[in-house]
């Protein structure tokens, strides 16, 4: 009996686990991703849902998938790159993260979000805003990078 080029081809149980399993590590090893990512991108490249969940189960108990450690990392490397708490919450949850991990994170990462702002408006721009114009073209850049509305209000007020 022929199979016809459109048809896949059988799996047994273990190689469908070892696929999940390869494709999962080589996913991670790429980047860090978070356990929704690796589980939506599994289910995405056909893989069973029992199989899915063993995979990411193996992945937490090595250490391969922990979202605590995802959120944390992914909030430092936020804040470095100048941006705000308020961004960092929206693409994690959109990442699957739960709530608990984003806001530890995000209590790590921006202590002191006011001083992060103000270095992200300094490199964006040479000298500070005098002129309405300026500070609503710089309360747009804070806040499009982010920055909670409270943080943007308090560093346009005081004149930059």
């Amino acid at each position: 009996m022929s199979r016809s080029k459109a048809d896949p081809p059988r799996r047994s149980r273990s190689n469908a686990s070892e696929t999940a399993w390869t494709l999962a590590v080589r996913w991670l090893a790429a980047r860090d991703r978070s356990s929704a990512e690796v589980h939506r991108r599994l289910e995405a490249a056909g893989v069973e849902s029992t199989l899915v969940e063993a995979t990411l189960q193996r992945l937490r108990n090595l250490g391969y998938v922990d979202d605590t450690r995802f959120a944390s990392s992914y909030a430092e490397m936020a804040a470095r790159r100048g941006h705000g708490s308020e961004r960092v919450r929206s693409e994690l949850e959109a990442r699957g993260v739960n709530r608990e991990a984003v806001e530890a994170a995000i209590g790590n990462s921006f202590e002191n979000e006011r001083e992060l702002a103000q270095r992200a408006l300094a490199r964006h721009q040479t000298k500070p805003p005098t002129t309405a114009n300026e500070r609503a073209r710089a309360a747009r850049f804070l806040l499009n990078r982010g920055f909670p509305e409270a943080v943007v209000l308090a560093i346009i007020g005081e004149g930059c």
